[in-house]
């Protein structure tokens, strides 16, 4: 069987990124967007967690249920909102449901599904959740760009670049003590 430890783990880091980006971003962050036809902050966010239940519904549709539930069965590729508390149980939702689909996939030993041969993961179920971080990753990036192009302070978005620290903080080691 494979061993899950260190996908869970980074994925579980990455959530917290999502997290630490969230509680930093305002309501005016949320608006802004390249100007020439490109994602809002709100709208990147979205897709970030919707993509899950997304993908899930053509590879393991029967893990997607809780993120059908928050677009209230619209499709999730095309579900955004500018409610940031809806976006944090979206992502939420889908890490939750990823996190289940690539457990039990990997302890079946039932590759997902792939209906329009697009690659979806199937030799090794656990590479989904890596692909899923570093999916994160790319459009974090987006978001401080245009936080950057907005005029955020150098000092605002040092802050954000502390999200750094949450990678070099393990969960499966015991806290520092000071």
């Amino acid at each position: 069987m494979t061993d899950l430890t260190l996908p869970l783990e980074a994925f579980a880091l990455n959530a917290r990124v999502n997290d630490f980006l969230l509680d930093r971003l305002t309501p005016e962050d949320l608006t802004l967007s390249d100007g020439r036809g490109g994602m809002t902050v709100a709208q990147l966010l979205s897709h970030m967690g919707a993509s899950r239940g997304g993908w899930l519904l053509e590879m393991a549709p029967g893990f997607a249920a809780s993120t059908l539930a928050l677009t209230g069965g619209a499709d999730p590729w095309s579900w955004h909102t500018t409610d940031p508390a809806l976006i944090r149980a979206m992502l939420r939702a889908g890490d939750e449901a990823a996190v289940q689909a690539v457990q039990a996939h990997t302890a079946s030993g039932t590759p997902f599904a792939d209906p329009h041969g697009a690659g979806t993961f199937h030799t090794r179920p656990a590479l989904f959740l890596t692909y899923m971080t570093v999916h994160d990753a790319g459009h974090r990036g987006q978001i401080m760009t245009l936080l950057r192009h907005a005029g955020a302070p150098p000092e605002r978005l040092d802050e954000l670049e502390d999200a750094w620290a949450v990678w070099r903080r393990p969960l499966s080691l015991p806290e520092e003590t000071p």
